[in-house]
């Protein structure tokens, strides 16, 4: 599109905010005449409407106008467009989406002829960035209507939920590698071969594996166990030169152009998306939980239909540390058979890690999360479990200096809480950014629990921190209360926006209040497996924990957290447990 027209008055005016984001300036000073829409001061006001609506949200949206789809988009939607932005403005659909038309192409005709159309986690394969990429949406196609019922154009509202999807599909590789039983009989190459029998049915994420372990000298190199190779497993000197980089420096080792080195190395099947070359492999060092030196590297192929960003590489380094553990394991067994002592420590050696990785795991599902001044979060798995959960905090920066704060928790626990809360945290998010209104938060979560299958009862608190004024904005969805306790000392349960839990009945209006927090109080956000322990009362667990917060009121708020966790957990707690301090500014 061609730019430096004058704006349109009549749709300059329906479009909010000030300074104009990247997409309100482009579509406001595009020349329309130069397509089919025609110049935008002849558009109906219906069609003006609708693009308005799109760009004045923060949600990517696309609106396909008239019969021949011209495509009008904001600001979120030309994130999803990758390399096609800011090309596909006033380009119809078909001619930018060529890819995933045939997919979408019938969705489309049947909005038009009268339908609407909302799709779940669709697999589509896109090359927005110039390769066959694996892809998931969730979106919705909704009919803009003229007087008259006529279908002047299509809203597209859609989410890029790729990163979830395949969050979780990882994940459940990751509980099935943790879950493995020790190897009978003490042999590496045997936990090697075990660990990649799990992985490899992960091929769309790991196309190709290979476990190289150092021969008991420490300086030869051989491969023990392997996957996916339709040759056998490369042992030429780069490879071996690899392979020690990598367990001499610790640190994982990426070499890119493997498909013009060894042509056609995997077997065919890899990926539903299509057949492409592995030109990518990381060779990652095998160091167990409590060893200082690897045994050797894990050389793992890089799907052709994903980049390689830094959840791909946690991932990969997640599998290695798995198949690490086990290689330990079978270690730990043959050296039982010679100190039957070193048996308690091994095991506590892979517990702890297994904790580790549960910690990690949640973590990477809630979001990495740097904290303003006086805030301080913990998150703790259930004891005795690789399981993520469904608990989860967030602290959002919003206008004015001030915060919203969120603790939830989803019913159950796995994989099914933990992409629930996912989308409970993030679309907490969206809405704290737009109303920054606790009541309003819950009331519209209300109705996104009503969508999302697990959601339903769910329990939130919401709160906005207003540092200035010191005060805290709050309403419950039948969550535990917040506990806050003064700089004199006196403790109060925060319980007067408490209402029933997400989606537990119809319309049903959220409470908010209002509380003053003093200079010096501490405000405690929680989920009731800081206070919940059998043959105990809940009561009696939150007073356990109004006591120890007065009792440590005056540290700082990391060394608050860490004295909770040690006097409120100490008796590892059956449930998650997600907690948030925030300290009003002495």
């Amino acid at each position: 599109m061609e730019e430096g027209a004058a704006l349109d008055g009549r749709l300059d005016e329906l479009v909010t905010g000030e300074p104009r984001t990247e997409m309100q300036r482009r579509v406001l000073q595009a020349d329309w005449s130069l397509t089919p829409l025609g110049a935008a001061e002849d558009w109906s006001p219906t069609l003006r409407d609708a693009v308005a609506t799109a760009l004045n949200c923060r949600f990517p949206m696309l609106v396909m106008a008239g019969p021949e789809l011209v495509m009008i988009y904001n600001d979120g939607y030309a994130d999803v467009l990758g390399a096609r932005h800011p090309s596909a403005l006033g380009r119809r659909v078909p001619e930018v989406w060529p890819d995933v038309w045939a997919d979408i192409e019938g969705m489309i005709a049947g909005v038009f002829a009268g339908g609407t159309t909302f799709v779940e986690d669709l697999p589509l394969v896109m090359t927005r960035f110039g390769f066959d990429e694996e892809t998931y949406f969730t979106f919705s196609y909704s009919p803009v209507l003229a007087p008259g019922g006529r279908v002047v154009a299509l809203l597209n509202t859609t989410v890029d939920t790729t990163h979830r999807v395949l969050g979780a599909r990882r994940l459940a590789v990751l509980q099935r590698l943790g879950s493995l039983p020790r190897s009978p009989g003490g042999s590496a190459t045997e936990a090697c071969e075990a660990a990649l029998r799990v992985l490899a049915e992960a091929r769309a994420d790991v196309p190709v594996a290979v476990a190289y372990l150092l021969e008991e000298d420490g300086h030869g190199v051989r491969p023990s166990a392997s996957y996916g190779l339709a040759t056998d497993p490369p042992s030429s000197k780069d490879v071996e030169d690899w392979v020690r980089e990598a367990v001499s420096t610790g640190s994982t080792v990426t070499v890119s152009g493997i498909a013009g080195r060894w042509p056609g190395l995997s077997l065919p099947g890899a990926s539903p998306v299509g057949e492409a070359d592995v030109d990518t492999v990381v060779l990652v060092p095998l160091t167990a939980a409590g060893q200082t030196r690897p045994v050797g590297a894990l050389l793992l192929g890089v799907s052709p239909h994903r980049r390689l960003d830094d959840e791909y590489r946690h991932f990969l380094e997640l599998v290695t540390g798995q198949v690490a553990a086990a290689v330990a394991d079978a270690q730990a067994v043959e050296a039982e058979r010679r100190r039957v002592a070193e048996r308690a420590e091994l095991d506590r050696a892979r517990a702890q890690f297994f904790s580790e990785v549960a910690v990690t795991l949640q973590r990477a599902v809630l979001g990495p999360t740097v904290l303003p001044e006086g805030f301080a979060v913990h998150y703790q798995p259930a004891a005795g479990t690789l399981e993520v959960g469904g608990d989860w905090y967030d602290v959002v920066d919003l206008p004015g200096g001030r915060f919203g704060v969120v603790v939830g928790d989803v019913v159950g626990r796995g994989l099914d809480a933990a992409a629930v809360m996912g989308q409970l945290r993030s679309a907490g998010r969206a809405l704290l950014l737009e109303s920054r209104s606790p009541a309003h938060v819950l009331s519209a979560l209300d109705g996104f629990a009503e969508l999302v299958p697990g959601a339903s009862c769910s329990t939130v608190f919401c709160g906005v921190v207003d540092p200035a004024a010191g005060t805290l904005r709050y309403s419950s969805a039948g969550h535990v209360p917040a506990i806050l306790v003064g700089d004199d000392g006196a403790p109060r349960l925060l319980t007067e926006a408490g209402s029933l839990p997400l989606a537990a009945t119809e319309d049903l209006v959220r409470p908010e209040s209002e509380v003053l927090l003093p200079r010096g109080s501490t405000l405690l956000l929680y989920t009731d497996g800081l206070v919940e322990r059998r043959n105990e009362n809940l009561d009696q667990g939150m007073a356990r924990a109004a006591a120890a917060l007065v009792e440590a009121r005056h540290l700082t708020p990391a060394e608050l957290a860490a004295f909770l966790t040690d006097q409120l957990l100490e008796d590892a707690p059956d449930d998650d447990v997600a907690f948030l301090l925030y300290r009003c500014g002495d």
